[in-house]
C-alpha cells in the first residue's frame, strides 16, 4: 500500500501514481492493486480486462508510463478539497498511456487520510 506523508505535494502524489503505472506497464495487475485501496468489486483481473478491451482491444496492448500526445494531452491532476464530508484530501485524475501514447482511459482515485498519511482509493478506470 502506498502511504504518503500528509504534507505531500501534487508532484509527489503524481510520482506515487507513476509507480502504480509502472506496475501496470509490466502487467503486474496484482501488484498494482496491492498499492491502493479499492472496493470489493474491483480485482486485478477486472482491471486487466478493461485495459485490454480499450480502443483497438489488441491482446498485446498495455499501459505504459510513456504517453506521447495524440489527439489528447495526458492529464495528471490533483484536485484538493478542504471540506469533504468523509475527510477526503482530494482526488487524482490520471490519463493512462497505452502502448506509449496518451489515451482517454482515465484512472481516478480519492486521496484519503490513513495512519497519519495519505492513501489512494481506486475509484475506477473509464474513458473520459
Amino acid at each position: 500500500m502506498i502511504i504518503l506523508p500528509i504534507t505531500s505535494t501534487d508532484a509527489e502524489i503524481i510520482a506515487a501514481m507513476d509507480a502504480w503505472v509502472t506496475k501496470l506497464e509490466v502487467e503486474d495487475y496484482t501488484g498494482a492493486m496491492a498499492m491502493v485501496e479499492c472496493d470489493p468489486g474491483w480485482s486485478d483481473d477486472l482491471l486487466r480486462q478493461i485495459i485490454k478491451a480499450y480502443g483497438d482491444a489488441l491482446p498485446t496492448q498495455r499501459v505504459t508510463l510513456e504517453a506521447r500526445p495524440t489527439d489528447v494531452s495526458q492529464r495528471k491532476a490533483v484536485d484538493r478539497w478542504d471540506d469533504a464530508p468523509d475527510g477526503a484530501f482530494g482526488e487524482l485524475w490520471y490519463d493512462l498511456g497505452i502502448d506509449g501514447l496518451t489515451s482517454d482511459l482515465t484512472a481516478t482515485f480519492r486521496i484519503l487520510p490513513r495512519d497519519g498519511g495519505l492513501v489512494f482509493h481506486f475509484n475506477d478506470v473509464h474513458v473520459m
